[in-house]
């Protein structure tokens, strides 16, 4: 039975919402408590007391803020219909509206979708129609406003020679997109021997443009400026950076000029939502091919996107709004590099030989919610003599490990800087319900490691169809049994894993199929220009 709140409690919550609702006045900490406010009543209170409070939101809360309103409305129901609300004020709103508003609204809803949060059966078709058209038309208001369309470059003869791998974020050797980024692009110079820079767009917001609840603010590292060499995992790549923290006509210009005069013969655009790639994708100015990042539906204007493994996803959206994305769509498998290992024992807490399941994440915060604690507690209870390690940095989950009953065999081990390492020590990888954890879930693959996951997300994607299973029973019988399996079946399940790894991580495989779509978007491009 979902909980809900007594009488007195709803009417203190409805009382704080509204001051903060009708308040005019913000900094961030202020921003940051009525954050938290909305999501302590989220995970507090169960859905049908949080559509009531709803409810009585919608009738008495001021009217003028679309935005804000609407945004905290979504964080306690998970009903898109509030997003569908503040996307078609903004559209409605025309000209009149700012590309920065547009953008960081954009960011911000995506993050709560990537987060899970989302309820119902509108989500099947919100990003392929409603965010999918809101994101053209955020592309195409850039455009317009800020007078930033691309010129047609002309189409050099002969093969791809020189290539720019357009990145919304690049950060650091410990953010596995930055390391897939610089690896893809090392790749694609020093195996295959092309001219390749990485532009930095740091896309995603620098600072707050609005009162969506919750906001988005994306790490930049302020010292990553300008055009240097950067060496990683053994290699060099030069990176052209910029980060500038607003998001306006001046920064994309910038940018823009800086792909123009590198002259590429291809831009890479390295996860979705690339607003810099898309600009000359729309304008067909240049080839521009889509490599996503995540599962799923992609947003992106390319001509054509890679999928993120073999499916064709496009097969899942509603008919209505299938043919844009199915057009585009080639299969793909995004591969993966291990990274670098020096074998050091990682401490656990836990002695030396206890059964050892792992979940592993950036956001376990988010991810590892009540539920997913309740269904480890089922795990653990059939296990006794098991233990299970969170690795991966978190603020709140400890304070919620010492609820659980098993709280005594849960550990928080914070970053681990060698996750080869502490897989070794592990017997079995347990993927949460989300949609990211491939990375995760590959290099635990990588070392031999079963993972257990639903069918759906990156996890699913990159264990395959073997390691999925249907439902919470499944999930617990699965993890169980992977636990207590005996010297053969953990044999059995170590070769399978390996095995898989093989199948979906030679990265080198990945690229050399990458440039071949690379020249896929050349010809398409030519035959577009020559009609």
């Amino acid at each position: 039975m979902p909980l809900i709140e007594p009488p007195d409690h709803a009417g203190e919550a409805v009382a704080a919402l509204l001051a903060y609702l009708g308040d005019s006045q913000f900094d961030a900490g202020k921003i940051e408590r009525f954050s938290a406010l909305c999501d302590e009543l989220r995970r507090g209170i169960g859905l049908e007391g949080r559509l009531a409070l709803a409810e009585r939101l919608e009738a008495d809360a001021p009217i003028g803020d679309t935005i804000r309103l609407r945004s905290v409305l979504f964080l306690l129901t998970g009903d898109l219909y509030h997003y569908e609300r503040i996307l078609h004020y903004l559209l409605l709103g025309g000209e009149a509206v700012d590309p920065a508003q547009m953008h960081y609204v954009h960011w911000c809803l995506s993050r709560q979708l990537f987060l899970g949060i989302a309820g119902g059966e509108k989500l099947a078709s919100f990003v392929p129609c409603d965010l999918f058209r809101y994101y053209t038309a955020l592309v195409r208001r850039t455009t317009r406003s800020w007078r930033l369309a691309p010129a047609a470059a002309p189409l050099r003869d002969g093969p791809i020679r020189r290539v720019a791998v357009v990145t919304n974020q690049f950060t650091n050797r410990g953010h596995q997109p930055t390391r897939d980024c610089f690896d893809y692009a090392a790749r694609l110079q020093d195996d295959f021997g092309l001219d390749v820079a990485i532009i930095n767009v740091n896309g995603l917001p620098g600072q707050v443009e609005n009162l969506f609840i919750p906001p988005m603010v994306a790490e930049v590292v302020e010292d990553m400026e300008g055009v240097f060499a950067m060496r990683m995992l053994g290699r060099q790549v030069k990176v052209a950076s910029f980060t500038g923290r607003a998001f306006n006509r001046d920064k994309l210009s910038l940018i823009v000029e800086a792909i123009d005069g590198y002259d590429p013969d291809l831009i890479l655009a390295f996860g979705g939502s690339n607003i810099v790639a898309d600009l000359f994708a729309d304008a067909a100015a240049r080839p521009v091919l889509c490599l996503p990042t995540s599962s799923g539906v992609t947003l992106s204007l390319a001509p054509v996107v890679l999928g993120f493994d073999e499916r064709d996803h496009t097969a899942s959206i509603p008919a209505l709004y299938r043919e844009p994305f199915a057009r585009r769509f080639r299969p793909f498998t995004f591969g993966y590099t291990l990274p670098p290992s020096d074998g050091d024992r990682i401490e656990t807490g836990f002695a030396e030989g206890t059964i050892l399941f792992a979940v592993v994440g950036t956001r376990l915060d988010h991810e590892v919610t009540g539920e997913v604690l309740s269904l480890f507690d089922d795990i653990l209870d059939r296990c006794p003599d098991a233990g299970l390690v969170f690795a991966g940095e978190v603020v709140d989950l400890p304070a919620r490990l010492a609820k659980a009953r098993n709280h005594g065999r849960m550990r928080c081990l914070g970053h681990v800087g060698d996750i080869r390492a502490l897989y070794r020590r592990c017997r079995v990888f347990l993927n949460p319900p989300r949609q990211g954890g491939g990375g995760g879930a590959a290099f635990a693959l990588a070392e031999g490691v079963p993972v257990v996951t639903y069918d759906w997300g990156d996890g699913a994607s990159v264990s395959g169809p073997s390691f999925c299973v249907a439902d919470r029973t499944a999930y617990v019988e699965r993890a169980v049994a992977l636990a207590n399996a005996g010297a053969a079946g953990a044999e059995a399940a170590e070769a399978a894993a390996r095995s898989r790894f093989a199948e979906v991580g030679d990265r080198r495989r990945c690229v050399e199929r990458l440039l071949a779509y690379g020249e896929e978007v050349r010809t398409i491009l030519r035959g577009q220009r020559g009609g």
